[in-house]
């Protein structure tokens, strides 16, 4: 499932957003031009009505919206970084720099898709716990590196789920 989950393309930086409604409404705008979802509006939709579910807020600045929706082509993961450094993802959380929204197409295999989600998070929790890694998403300008980074931790985890 990680061969093209995350791409250059779903790497995002420094982008001003208000509001975690609007940051993830021009996600979902962004994946339409990428062409993964026929219908942001819909996927959108989805995004928030799972948020009200439960906050996704992970802290160390991240969030982790997730889903599971008929509105995407394929498994996405989009890394987005916030520019503004009073952004925050819920009214009474800690501020947001750092996004990954994760979306699922509705019609995957529900038991491997459990289990890479699984490896998903646990592979960005991992990179959370590292203050270089952290460090890295928030200052770099560039894109590859902030891939190569979950990239590698994706392949670390997904061998270790293996081995096990």
């Amino acid at each position: 499932m990680s061969g093209n989950l995350i791409t250059i393309d779903t790497v995002m930086l420094d982008l001003q957003f208000n509001s975690k409604i609007d940051a993830l409404h021009n996600i979902c705008g962004h994946l339409f031009l990428l062409r993964k979802s026929q219908d942001p509006s819909a996927l959108y939709k989805d995004i928030m009505k799972r948020e009200e579910t439960v906050s996704t807020f992970a802290g160390q600045q991240i969030a982790i919206p997730h889903v599971i929706t008929n509105y995407i082509s394929e498994p996405t993961l989009c890394f987005v970084r916030i520019d503004n450094q009073d952004f925050t993802w819920n009214d009474n959380d800690q501020n947001v720099r750092i996004i990954f929204l994760l979306c699922v197409p509705t019609q995957a295999n529900l038991q491997k898709l459990r289990q890479s989600q699984s490896y998903i998070f646990s592979s960005i929790a991992q990179l959370m716990g590292d203050t270089k890694t952290i460090d890295l998403w928030l200052t770099t300008n560039e894109q590859e590196k902030i891939l190569d980074s979950l990239q590698a931790a994706f392949k670390s985890n997904l061998n270790s789920t293996i081995e096990e």
